[in-house]
């Protein structure tokens, strides 16, 4: 009995280490995000999307890094927001990456599209 409540306990435990490890790698993708799209460096010379992902590799790198984890906090913050703007298409970028091969949106030119059409060829 002591056993089976020992494992339980350590069971518990990993599961909240879990939690707070994914929650930690959650604010690190958007604050890699935010350095992304707020770059001072392009705000006023630039409206290329790709401009900002090449000015901030390593940010975007560290994203796509993040696999599984960045693309499941991407689709759930698409699937809340209306909003269309560079921080979308940052984060469908990354979801492209991510899926490589996976990626069933061949075309698409904002973000808020990519997503659409993805949630519609998943469906």
């Amino acid at each position: 009995m002591r056993k089976i409540f020992l494992l339980c306990v350590l069971m518990v435990l990993t599961a909240c280490t879990s939690a707070e490890k994914e929650m930690d790698i959650i604010q690190q993708i958007e604050r890699d995000l935010e350095t992304i799209v707020n770059s001072n460096a392009l705000n006023k010379i630039s409206s290329n999307p790709n401009d900002y992902i090449e000015a901030h590799l390593n940010e975007f790198e560290n994203i796509v890094s993040q696999k599984e984890i960045a693309i499941n906090h991407f689709l759930s913050k698409f699937e809340k927001s209306d909003e269309n703007g560079l921080e979308e298409y940052i984060m469908a970028a990354a979801s492209v990456e991510i899926l490589g091969e996976e990626n069933p949106v061949k075309e698409w030119s904002t973000g808020k599209e990519w997503y659409e059409k993805y949630i519609s060829l998943k469906e």
